[in-house]
């Protein structure tokens, strides 16, 4: 729960916390309305913000929706950095065999909504904002859901190993 402190486990976040990363990842945001994500901004996550710091801080919350797939892309590039995802497409070795891939593949994920509304028949990539597909599916008080307890946050802290 403390940004600083998590600069020793990613270091490189202090790389990516200024003005001119952040005016890149307005291409990447293009790219994921368009088509799908650019890969080489991997500090980006598009219209949500930067993938940046990995300590569930959220700096600008437009929506629940929006901050929940936040979260969910930041969890996936913490999983991808510390080897507990591995890539398995994409190079000749991955036929048969996993390898190790320590920045997450944007351009590979997709999401689905399953609450508080379903929509099970549009995948999401990875960046793309949810201006268009939320509509309807948000409840006024989904931010009041959103709000954790001090034991759940604890408890969420424990599972992301900060």
């Amino acid at each position: 729960m403390d940004d600083n402190l998590a600069l020793f486990t990613n270091p490189e976040a202090l790389l990516f916390g200024n003005g001119i990363a952040y005016l890149a990842c307005a291409a990447d945001a293009i790219a994921s309305e368009a088509r799908l994500p650019l890969d080489a901004l991997f500090w980006c996550a598009g219209s949500h913000g930067s993938m940046y710091p990995f300590t569930g801080t959220i700096y600008s919350e437009s929506s629940g929706i929006n901050s929940a797939l936040l979260l969910t892309e930041r969890m996936n590039f913490k999983l991808h950095r510390q080897g507990m995802i591995w890539g398995t497409i994409g190079e000749n070795k991955a036929v048969c065999q996993e390898y190790p891939t320590v920045i997450i593949p944007k351009s590979r994920y997709r999401y689905q909504m399953v609450n508080p509304v379903p929509d099970a028949s549009q995948c999401h990539p990875t960046s793309r904002s949810v201006i268009s597909w939320q509509t309807g599916k948000e409840m006024p008080n989904t931010k009041k859901k959103l709000r954790l307890s001090g034991v759940e946050k604890t408890q969420l802290c424990a599972a992301l190993g900060e």
